[in-house]
């Protein structure tokens, strides 16, 4: 724009000089107009020169920054685990059969019965034991107070008897009752000549007064009110009697099966 308004001015300034030069004397007018068009268009030249925009300088380009070449992973060897060989497991020892205990007794018979007796009444407890094992009963064996009321006259008896297996035998202990009424339970154990127990004999006294006595010890039972067969003949009267039934039922259940009755403990029957 600025380098045509500069000729457009330059045309003014010139065509008056022109005129004034029309007015005095004629020159040659195709020679005027020659050096006249070659002068502006010199000058036109020098001035879109000058005025020539200066280029706006070109960026360089950031030099483009080079990534460090990626480190190959690191690869672990892998480890092999070798298990030891496993041992194999030792055969359980055979197991032997047991050794047969060659030391059993069972109960034949106890007295006295029925186990009725007054307070502080003496009497002979009677016990008979069967061999029912291999070994023979011979030397230092021993019959010897364990629990409950001790009921015989002494803690311990020494027994000399011998007495192979299948055989019998029989010990008759002076003994007292308790003074204390209710049923007394006694608890004694037959023990080797090294002093270990292999059997044990349980007893129950009855100490009562002479309306709860009807026999005497050793006698005959008989089934009238407060006699054990009458308190163990029946369910409910033997959970009232308690222990006492369980005793005298072992040792009468058969006699009374006899008789067509039927024995009784804590309700429950006992098979002769």
């Amino acid at each position: 724009m600025r380098r045509y308004s500069f000729g457009f001015m330059l045309l003014i300034a010139v065509v008056p000089l022109f005129l004034i030069g029309g007015c005095t004397h004629r020159p040659n007018n195709q020679l005027i107009y020659t050096e006249a068009a070659i002068t502006i268009a010199a000058q036109l030249t020098q001035t879109s020169a000058a005025f020539s925009p200066t280029p706006e300088p070109t960026m360089t380009p950031l030099p483009t920054e080079t990534l460090a070449p990626t480190e190959a992973p690191m690869v672990l060897p892998t480890l092999s685990i070798v298990l030891p060989p496993t041992e194999a497991a030792a055969a359980p020892p055979a197991q032997s059969d047991p050794v047969e205990n060659p030391y059993k007794a069972e109960v034949v018979a106890i007295g006295p019965s029925p186990n009725q007796f007054l307070p502080g009444q003496h009497f002979t407890w009677t016990i008979s034991l069967k061999n029912i094992g291999t070994a023979t009963w011979s030397g230092k064996y021993s019959l010897s107070y364990s629990s409950g009321i001790q009921l015989a006259n002494q803690s311990s008896v020494a027994i000399d008897t011998v007495t192979a297996p299948g055989g019998v035998m029989t010990l008759s202990i002076p003994a007292t009752a308790p003074n204390e009424y209710g049923t007394h339970k006694s608890e004694w154990k037959f023990s080797r000549p090294d002093g270990v127990a292999f059997f044990y004999i349980y007893y129950n006294a009855i100490v009562g007064d002479k309306t709860f006595i009807t026999t005497e010890p050793g006698s005959s039972a008989t089934s009238t009110p407060n006699t054990l067969e009458w308190m163990c003949s029946d369910p409910d009267r033997s959970n009232i009697q308690r222990s006492g039934c369980d005793e005298y039922c072992r040792n009468n259940a058969y006699t009374m099966s006899l008789r067509n009755k039927n024995c009784y403990s804590y309700g429950v029957q006992i098979l002769p």
